[in-house]
């Protein structure tokens, strides 16, 4: 056991919780592939694609060369100010263009999911202010939705345990029910009637996930059509966040592709460099991109950071999208997430802990009934873990979220759901964990 009191890694988001639980052995020392290894030697296939981004696998040859290449060339570049950003930037923003929905052609690159998502509300904002529409300021998300940490995306994530930790967040965020949950008796979108009876002439932006990644809740193309007119009725922006579901995921560039969605701003992120480098995008249309170069140059949008659209970052991407152009990657990501559900739904057919399975593309949600044990889901990672396969919990829903690598085979598919079978007759059998039941929880 690691002392926590001369372990100086903040590690993960509950500090002592979580280091209490430590062994010397946990900590992850390579990756090849589908898989990583621990420092005592341990291999598990990752079917968690480490924070969700590892799209591609580890030790990628076109992302490690790519990356290699750049870091010996130019290792870094600012895209904030003095107008001379990488070329790299300006090739990488070309290749990514036509892969994007609707008339969207433009590209921010930034350092992470959640400042893209932040910086898409603050920048509907301001094109309303530009617009001469300041009542315009109000952003609706949904309950539920998860759009990362941080003063903006924060507030924006519809998970209530994040809204009170330190102080007051972004203003003027509107929380609806989705789908998923009871709607009104006319059969119209909460998100719709919500917004209707608050006044959509005080909204500036709608930001939805096509796929909740907070328990892997499908939104219909229908559902998101309505909003997306709604929408563009009442001169309110549609912001969708493809952070998770983008690059892939769902066997296309982008979920809003699949289903006919033209957003006016979308927000790509984890898998957009393989996970190798951090880096996510704002991406919006020539019209709106329009709006700001037409703006007074004392009304300039203030967005950016050190290292938004680092070099490394936009070597990474570029290989992403040399990959996804050239080897069959969402053609396998259709297989497999067929070949995935099958087997998730037959096994809840043998087990009664499960309660419901849900998902598309290669990120579905296993959600368990209620039992008594608050710790059942954590006990089922680790009994997986035990098994040798790494998933994802949840901290709001009862539920694992398994969301391998693009790359995984029809095999590695039929070892996940071995090993979920597996664990859940352990635990009905009386296992239980070696240590804390909480371990690596949060």
């Amino acid at each position: 056991m690691i002392d926590a009191a001369g372990f100086k890694l903040w590690n993960s988001t509950a500090m002592g919780l979580y280091l209490t639980c430590l062994e010397p052995g946990e900590m992850l020392v390579e990756g090849r592939g589908t898989r990583v290894r621990d420092s005592a030697g341990r291999w598990y296939l990752d079917a968690r694609s480490g924070f969700w981004n590892v799209t591609l696998g580890y030790s990628h040859p076109a992302l490690v060369e790519a990356v290699k290449r750049q870091v010996e060339t130019l290792p870094y570049a600012s895209l904030w100010g003095y107008g001379r950003p990488a070329s790299l930037a300006v090739e990488t923003a070309a290749m990514l263009s036509p892969h994007l929905p609707g008339d969207i052609d433009m590209v921010k690159f930034q350092s992470n999911g959640a400042q893209a998502v932040e910086t898409a509300a603050l920048l509907s904002r301001h094109l309303h202010l530009l617009g001469g529409r300041p009542q315009k300021n109000a952003v609706v998300a949904m309950w539920g939705g998860f759009h990362g940490f941080g003063p903006g995306a924060s507030a924006l994530t519809g998970l209530p345990y994040l809204h009170y930790h330190a102080g007051p967040l972004l203003p003027e965020v509107i929380h609806v029910p989705g789908p998923f949950a009871p709607i009104g008796e006319t059969g119209t979108p909460d998100l719709v009637r919500v917004v209707s009876d608050y006044g959509p002439e005080r909204v500036s932006a709608v930001v939805v996930e096509p796929v909740i990644g907070e328990g892997g809740h499908v939104l219909g193309a229908e559902y998101l059509r309505q909003i997306a007119d709604f929408c563009r009725e009442h001169d309110i922006h549609l912001i969708v966040d493809e952070v998770t579901t983008g690059m892939g995921r769902m066997g296309a560039y982008t979920r809003s592709e699949q289903l006919g969605l033209a957003p006016d701003i979308l927000t790509l992120g984890k898998g957009l460099t393989g996970g190798y480098v951090g880096m996510s995008a704002v991406c919006l249309s020539r019209g709106l991109y329009q709006q700001l170069l037409d703006a007074p140059v004392e009304r300039f949008f203030a967005s950016g950071s050190t290292h938004d659209g680092h070099p490394l970052g936009l070597a990474a991407a570029t290989a992403v999208i040399r990959v996804l152009n050239e080897e069959k990657i969402f053609q396998n990501v259709q297989a497999q997430s067929l070949t995935l559900q099958t087997r998730l739904e037959q096994l809840a057919e043998r087990h009664e802990s499960v309660s419901a399975v849900r998902g598309a593309g290669l990120m579905f949600a296993v959600e368990f009934a209620a039992s008594g044990d608050p710790w059942f889901t954590n006990k089922v990672r680790l009994a997986m873990e035990a098994r040798g396969v790494l998933v994802a919990v949840l901290n709001s829903v009862p539920a694992i979220m398994i969301i391998p690598p693009l790359i995984v085979s029809a095999e590695e598919v039929a070892e996940i759901a071995h090993a979920l079978d597996g664990a859940l007759a352990d635990l009905a059998n009386g296992w239980e964990p070696a240590g804390p039941p909480m371990k690596g929880f949060v």
